[in-house]
This record gives C-alpha cells, structure tokens and sequence, in this order.
C-alpha cells in the first residue's frame, strides 16, 4: 500500500517527533544515572508511598511530601502507578510528566485551531511550544510538580473558550489542588478572560466565580491547609521573599505600599552578590527574542504573566531568577498562546505568517545558543550535560550503568537502604529509604565515592564513606568502582574492612621545597617528580626548612602534578598553607568534567600555618584519557605562602 502524505497529518507527525525526543531526554537522563535524590528520589518515593496508602517522611528532611509542597498531584496518578509499575518501575513519573507536556501542548494547538481557520499558525504555535528554552532546561529539575501543575492551564483554557464550563471547571479544581502558587496565578489568569469575553456575560460570570474560589481557596491554604500540615519540627518553607515579607500577606502589604521599590527589583539584583547582576536581564532577553516582543501589540495577555514572573525574580534564591532548570516552565507554558493569539487577531494574513516564522526561529536560535553553558550569565548554572541532547557529554554515564543496575538488584524490594545522590532515584520505592550518610537501621548502603552530598564538604562526605568501607561489620555484597554496595552482618567475624581488601599498596611523595634541580629550575618531590618552578621559591617566611613557595596575588596556581598510572585508586593531599581562611586552596580535575576543590584545614599551628586537606577518588582512566591533574592556587588579594605538599596515593591491585 502506498504512503499518502496529508497535510493535516503535520500536527500529529510534530507531536510523535517531540515526544520522542522529551521522552528520549527524561529516560536516558535517567538510566545515566543522571536524576538526582531532590527532586526524583522524593518523588518516587512518595509516588510509591501514595499509591501504598501511606504519607510518610520523606528520606531527605523531616516532613513528608505533602509538608513540602501541598499538592495532590502525585496522588492523581495512583491508578497509573498500579497500572503500569510494574513494567516502567522508577521511570514511571518520568512517562506520565512527558505525557501531560505533550497534552498540554496538543490542547495549546487546539486552542489556536479554535482561534483561526489558519492551518499554519495552528503548526507553528506547535513547533513553537516545544522548542522554546525552558522546555529544554526543565530537564535538569527530572520531575517537578511545577512543570506538571503547569501543563493543566492550556487544557482549562481550551474548554474555556469552547464553553464548556463544567468540564473547564473540573480542570480548574484539579489545577488548585496541583501546587500552592497555582490559586494566586489563575486569578490574573481570570482578569484575562474577562478582557477578552467582556461581551459575553455568562463567561464574564464565569470568570468572576473563579476569582472568588481562587481567591478564597488562596486564603484557606495558606490560613487553614498548610498551617495544619506544620508540625514543631517542620514548618512551611517556601515562601522566600524576604524583601517583600515574612508571609504573603506582609508581602501584599509592601507590595501596596512600595510599588515603584517592587517593580525595580523585577529588574536589578535585589542581593548582595554581584554575580547574579545579569540573571533577570538575561531571562526576560532570551524570552523576549523568542517571541515575547509580540505581547506589546496586546497587552494585556502581559496580566497572566504577573504572578509567575513576581514569584520567579523576587524570590530569595538567585538561581530561580534566570533561564535554568523549570523556573520558566509556567512562562513558556502560557508564552505560546499569548505569542499566537497576538498573531490570530492580526488582520494581514501577510503579518501574520512573518511574526509566527520570527517567533519560531528566535525561540530555536535562543534555545540553541542558550543551552550552551558558555553563552549564561552565569554557566554553572547551565546543566547542559543533562539538558543538551545533541551534545556528546548528554549521552555519557559516570560508571557502567549495565553493571552498577545489576549490582543495585542485589537489594531485596523490602530491604532498608541508604543510598547516595545519584542512587536514590532508582531504589526509592521502597517504604524505608534514607539519603546517605544518614543510615539509621539501613540493612544495605549503596553509594558512589564520587556522589557527595551537597551540604558536606568533601572531607566530612569522605569521612562519612571511610566510616563504613572501614568497618568490617559492614561487608561488601558487590562493587563496581565507584559505586559500592554494602550490607550490615552483626555476626561477621573478619576484621578485615573493605579497604583492606581493595588497597595492596601505597606511596607517598613529599615536597618541602628544599630540594632542587637548579639546571631545569625545578623543585623536585622526594621521588624527583618536578612540583613546582624555582622562581616562585621565597625564603622570607616558611613552615619548616628554608623555603615555601610564595602566590603573590589571587588567581594564581601552581605547577600542576599529572597522574597517568591506571591502579591510581585514592589521593589523600596535604599542604601547609600561611593564608586567612577560604584564601588557600588544593585542587584536581581529569576528564569528563571531574573537579574536586578544598579550602578545609585540620590543623593550625601555633605561627598560624594552616593545614589544607583533600581526599578523593581517582576517576577510572580509559586508554586515551587526559592525566588527572593536582594543583595548588590562591583567592588571595595579599601574597599567600605554601609548604611541605604531601601526597599518600592508593594503588589497586
């Protein structure tokens, strides 16, 4: 039989084209190993403590899910997770996300086709959802109840406009009761559908009896709802605008008093931190040139934007303000039909194909340049490892995912676990599950020595791991360097530890800057290895002998030491360092993006000498990989001085 291609069929070929790519982004993030224990691991958590009838402390605070966010969105989902669990297991709320983000986009089409009998521009507002930005960046966040919440508003919409209230009213239950900001954006989502039904009375009514329960709904939750929630050891958490007030209705009350200080700080840096400066700016550009332009001509589609963009910028957490990770995602929710129904109330048939091509091709040269860490205001901020799917690191696991899967079903389904970051996710549905370090009666421990968490330093982290890899009541049932896993075994009689068994050899090389190739001006390790230049020798002030090597200003390194041996298993370095806190520090990096840093010290001497410390794993090598490199550098605004450097290495078998 032969293919006949259709026009008409061009929405539906642009919908399976984009799903499979969303889907593709959200599993293979995933199964890399790539989805982290906030937000995933709480989520499949609960998910699986919902769907068992149960509201329990999540594994990473105090509260349950409910204390976090009061929301019954993952509830909503309870027959799906019974219905397709047992095939998709962790990556089912990844499915179901996917799913309400291409729903949420069909229905923004429809909305369109509703608006205008133009084919086109009901293609193009479809192109245009899916390659705008935040939908990208939204995949560093996993699953997020505010990318899911928000995929809810172009479905009340659409029935909205088609009038039928009862089932646009339904939706509007379901939304409010999706997250806690949700209330507080449909009543300017509201003021706009009077605008534009202003004629029609019932939809007027409509829209008013919406505020009101928007309104009142808004009230008892944050009054009523979260209130009874709290407990003394868990309050609600999330509202943090601190330049507005303590509680929305402080913050209404600033708000009505200073609106010329409130609108400035939509704009500039409202902190002390001069690093984020640009972060507002950039997100309002980047959306701007993506088609926002157009609301210029109408106005008043700027209204429904009011709560979403206030909550973003005025927030107290700076990495919220810009393009990264789901704080767009309501923007870019709502920005294609705004974008769209500017264009459908253009007369000129002309105009209107130009503006839908220009706001198409902005949005996807934005993204494109966007998703390029290197071209953010602020590029750590990027995660474009995770969110740049033609991008070669996108596609790369931290270990062998097939071999680290298999080690992770070595965990009997009702086992007690602790688990580190990156593990979390894929073990979480389970009634006992705790956030490594914290253990507590954990039967097994599965972590990652490169997994830290991230409100411990490396060193604390490090000594966490060496605590149970040294305890020989804890056995290892297998290992796949660097992920171990570990079960507890009272009765066990070695006392042999895990690292006893892993380390047969160790060699350490000292440099107290005393010994010296004056034909290479080199100063040499006790082994010969060069560990610095001559010219940065000083004999002015030191910590033992003549000489210390002297950083006269900040941003300034030493000659780095390279390790190319493939048994290398474990660095531990010291150095002794005359410098003011946070000023001196050690330093690795290898391949792949691997990066430790420490300013920490575990001694200061009775001169002031302070003694930094790191301790890490050394990445697997492959055949062709760079050396891994070990430094020393200064942020220092006055000279700082470095002494006897000391490296202990672990050699595998």
């Amino acid at each position: 039989m032969k293919f006949q291609f259709k026009k008409e069929q061009i929405p539906y070929y642009i919908l399976i084209l984009f799903g499979l790519l969303y889907f593709m982004m959200g599993i293979v993030n995933h199964y890399l190993f790539k989805t982290a224990t906030y937000d995933y691991g709480n989520y499949n958590f609960a998910f699986w403590d919902y769907s068992h009838f149960r509201i329990s402390p999540l594994t990473t605070f105090k509260g349950n899910f409910l204390q976090d966010h009061f929301s019954f969105t993952l509830m909503y989902f309870i027959p799906v997770y019974w219905l397709l669990n047992w095939l998709t297991g962790s990556y089912t709320l990844i499915i179901i996300q996917c799913s309400l983000v291409l729903l949420s986009g069909w229905y923004t089409y429809r909305l369109i086709k509703v608006k205008t009998d133009k084919f086109w521009l009901g293609v193009g507002v479809l192109v245009y959802y899916f390659v705008l930005l935040g939908r990208f960046t939204s995949f560093a966040a996993d699953v997020n109840l505010a990318i899911m919440s928000a995929c809810f508003i172009p479905i009340f919409l659409y029935y909205f406009e088609i009038r039928k209230y009862l089932i646009a009213m339904i939706i509007l239950v379901l939304s409010l009761f999706s997250r806690e900001n949700i209330p507080l954006w449909f009543i300017f989502i509201f003021i706009v559908l009077i605008i534009q039904h202003w004629r029609d009375k019932k939809a007027v009514l409509y829209s008013i009896v919406g505020i009101l329960v928007s309104l009142i709904y808004f009230i008892l939750l944050f009054k009523v709802f979260i209130p009874l929630t709290e407990s003394p050891d868990f309050k609600y958490a999330l509202f943090n605008y601190s330049a507005l007030g303590a509680t929305p209705g402080e913050a209404l009350s600033f708000i009505l008093k200073h609106p010329f200080e409130t609108l400035k700080m939509f704009f500039v840096n409202h902190l002390d931190d001069p690093t984020y400066d640009r972060l507002k700016i950039e997100f309002y550009l980047v959306y701007l040139v993506s088609g926002g332009f157009l609301l210029i001509l109408r106005p008043q589609y700027l209204i429904w934007f009011i709560p979403i963009v206030a909550q973003k910028v005025l927030n107290d957490a700076p990495f919220r303000w810009g393009i990264t990770s789901y704080y767009s995602v309501e923007v870019v929710t709502l920005l294609p039909l705004s974008v769209f129904l500017v264009i459908t109330s253009l007369k000129s048939v002309k105009l209107q194909n130009i503006l839908a091509i220009t706001a198409c091709v902005g949005a996807i040269g934005m993204t494109v340049h966007k998703l390029d860490q290197s071209n953010c205001s602020v590029p750590w901020m990027m995660n474009s490892p995770k969110v740049k799917f033609y991008y070669k690191r996108f596609y790369e696991p931290p270990f062998n995912v097939k071999k680290v899967n298999h080690l992770l079903s070595l965990i009997p389904p009702d086992a007690k676990v602790s688990a580190t970051n990156m593990l979390v996710p894929h073990i979480a549905q389970r009634q006992y599950i705790y956030y490594f370090p914290k253990v507590n009666d954990a039967e097994y421990i599965a972590f990652s020595v490169f997994d830290n968490h991230y409100r411990l330093s490396q060193r604390e982290n490090e000594k966490c791991r060496f605590d149970y890899l040294s305890n020989p009541k804890w056995e290892v049932v297998a290992e796949e360097l660097p992920v171990f896993l570990l079960r507890y075994n009272d009765s066990r009689t070695s006392d042999k530890s895990v690292l006893d068994i892993l380390w047969h050899q160790s060699d350490t090389l000292n440099c107290d800057y005393e010994e010296i190739d004056s034909t290479k001006a080199k100063v040499l390790f006790s082994n010969g290895i060069v560990a610095d230049n001559m010219d940065k020798l000083t004999n002015q002030v030191s910590h033992s002998g003549k000489y210390s090597i002297l950083h006269p200003k900040s941003h300034t390194y030493s000659s780095s030491i390279k390790f190319a041996d493939d048994k290398l298993s474990y660095l531990q370095l010291s150095v002794w360092c005359r410098c003011g806190d946070d000023e001196g520090f050690i330093a690795a990096s290898g391949e792949d993006g691997f990066y430790k840093i420490s300013y920490e010290k575990d001694s200061i001497d009775a001169s002031g000498w302070r003694r930094l410390v790191l301790g890490f794993w050394a990445p697997p090598r492959k055949k062709d990989d760079a050396p891994l490199t070990v430094y020393l550098g200064s942020k220092a605004s006055d000279p700082i001085y470095f002494d006897d450097f000391q490296i202990v290495m672990k050699l595998k078998e």
